[in-house]
């Protein structure tokens, strides 16, 4: 008995925009490795003022876990599109960007009432101290564009049966 082409199961391949997507988010997970490496050690660019992971041990521990984490997160979004991606379980996979998609997403919700509320005009942004600043225009935008990007990435180059 021969299989026909209609009972083979055949994939898609990734779209160009899907590659780009994917490409996008892991470079997105290395440049947050990166951020993470330059303050363990010991940089302060990009953090409230006076502010260093060592000073508070719990954002130390956030940032030694952050490194290995993100560089993960860019094996799986390169997974999505590259051939040795193949050999991973491919609903494990998917799961697991996903998953990233929406841990990215989740945590950078508190801020949205901020942004509703410059828009709105019913927050001042000069009103805002140094760690508002930090967190409402860099740190929470950056959460956000990260699940953007894997939950696009994750759209953009699943398969079909």
């Amino acid at each position: 008995m021969q299989i026909t082409a209609a009972r083979r199961p055949t994939f898609a391949h990734p779209t160009t925009l899907g590659r780009l997507l994917a490409y996008t988010a892991a470079v997105w997970g290395v440049l947050f490795s990166a951020v993470h490496v330059y303050w363990l050690a010991d940089g302060r660019l990009g953090l409230p003022d006076g502010r260093s992971i060592y000073s508070t041990p719990a954002l130390l521990v956030i940032d030694v876990i952050a490194i290995p984490a993100s560089l993960g997160a860019a094996g799986m979004a390169l997974a999505l599109i590259r051939p040795w991606g193949r050999r991973l379980p491919r609903r494990a996979l998917a799961g697991a960007v996903w998953g990233t998609t929406a841990v990215l997403l989740v945590h950078a919700l508190p801020s949205i009432p901020d942004w509703i509320g410059l828009i709105a005009g019913a927050r001042d942004a000069a009103d805002f101290s140094s760690e508002e600043r930090f967190t409402t225009f860099l740190y929470e935008p950056w959460f956000m564009t990260g699940g953007v990007l894997f939950g696009l990435a994750a759209w953009f180059t699943r398969r079909h049966r």
